[in-house]
């Protein structure tokens, strides 16, 4: 089209335009008023809200509060079981290390508890650690006096016993120790050894089971000093 086509003309493009702007610094210049964005629209788009939105907040809000109450309780966990453990084994650089919910993540199978290799930590699931714990209150409690043996169990891996069934035994002897450790009695924790040996070491897996362990005492050991 000839530019001096009378057709040629800005306003069949309803774009009032002032060309001279383009000299001008941005900031002074102003928007083309055919082509500007309807303020109402741009509140109309950000005032939407997903029906799920709240809820979705309330959710992520209630689960950030529970893994930050989660943490706060197990690092108490973790100071008085690696205090006990310290105590047990008589080795001032042991840990015990209580797993949080986002830890189990990383597990295909629940382990109650389990000592890796070359490692000073031993490391409980929550629910071990909580009734470990709970057990200088009520020994006579099952899942209480099965917490205490695990984590004295695994307390037998960190003082150099590899062997299941001899962790196992020397766990029965030792846990006298680790109840007093935790608050308790050395008659309840002898107690809880031979309710232990009777009742539930006889379930295990073949290479746990230790028979007659509490009739000979078992080679020295850090933790039967």
């Amino acid at each position: 089209m000839d530019e001096h086509d009378p057709r040629w003309t800005s306003t069949n493009f309803d774009f009032d335009f002032d060309f001279d702007q383009l000299d001008a610094p941005s900031a002074t210049r102003s928007r083309p008023s055919g082509v500007g964005i309807d303020p109402k629209l741009v509140a109309a788009y950000h005032g939407r809200r997903s029906p799920y939105g709240r809820a979705l907040r309330w959710v992520f809000g209630l689960l950030a509060l529970a893994a930050l109450a989660q943490e706060l309780v197990g690092t108490h966990y973790d100071r008085k079981l690696t205090a006990a453990a310290r105590a047990v084994t008589g080795q001032p650089d042991v840990e015990v290390n209580c797993r949080r919910v986002w830890d189990e993540l990383t597990f295909l199978k629940a382990n109650p508890g389990f000592v890796m290799w070359g490692s000073k930590t031993a490391n409980l699931s929550f629910g071990i650690c909580m009734d470990a714990l709970s057990w200088a209150s009520d020994p006579d409690d099952e899942h209480a006096r099965v917490a205490i043996m695990i984590l004295t169990h695994e307390l037998g891996h960190l003082a150099g016993h590899f062997d299941e069934a001899e962790t196992e035994c020397v766990a029965m002897w030792a846990v006298p120790r680790t109840a007093m450790a935790l608050g308790g009695s050395e008659v309840e924790g002898r107690r809880t050894a031979q309710w232990y040996a009777a009742s539930y070491n006889p379930l295990l897996r073949g290479d746990y089971v230790a028979p007659g362990c509490l009739a000979n005492r078992p080679p020295v050991s850090p933790m039967l000093r």
